[in-house]
């Protein structure tokens, strides 16, 4: 199974349109996450069981890392500018909705699924994990 087309289809079903320009980090980071997951796992070869768990990390990581540089501005579905919570006329007074919104505020919740696809549950590692001597 080709792991980059499935990178490219998870991406789209998260809303982000890969492109060409997109394939060499995407590939870079097909080869860091299969290197995190065979380090932790103590395997040679990814089991065919971890593929969408690869998939999910990588995906993840470079969501994350497109936040970071500011690549998703003007992105479509990638808003996260602050809306105003409250606005008062007189003697002017605005209030940004942030982070205290918790997990009403859109790039909370987008934080909070990064964090969920680039670190899978230990229960799914643990699966295939051998000990290592």
């Amino acid at each position: 199974m080709d792991v980059y087309a499935e990178v490219v289809a998870r991406l789209a079903m998260l809303g982000y349109k890969a492109t060409d320009e997109d394939r060499p980090g995407l590939e870079y980071l097909i080869r860091k996450c299969r290197v995190a997951i065979l380090s932790n796992i103590h395997h040679r070869e990814l089991p065919d069981g971890l593929l969408y768990t690869l998939v999910d990390m990588v995906a993840g990581q470079f969501l994350f890392d497109k936040k970071a540089a500011g690549a998703l501005d003007g992105v479509e579905g990638f808003d996260f500018s602050a809306p105003a919570k409250s606005i008062t006329e007189g003697d002017v007074s605005v209030t940004l909705a942030g982070a205290s919104d918790g997990a009403s505020n859109p790039e909370a919740r987008f934080d909070a699924l990064l964090d969920q696809l680039m670190h899978p549950p230990e229960s799914i590692l643990a699966a295939f994990r051998r000990i290592k001597w």
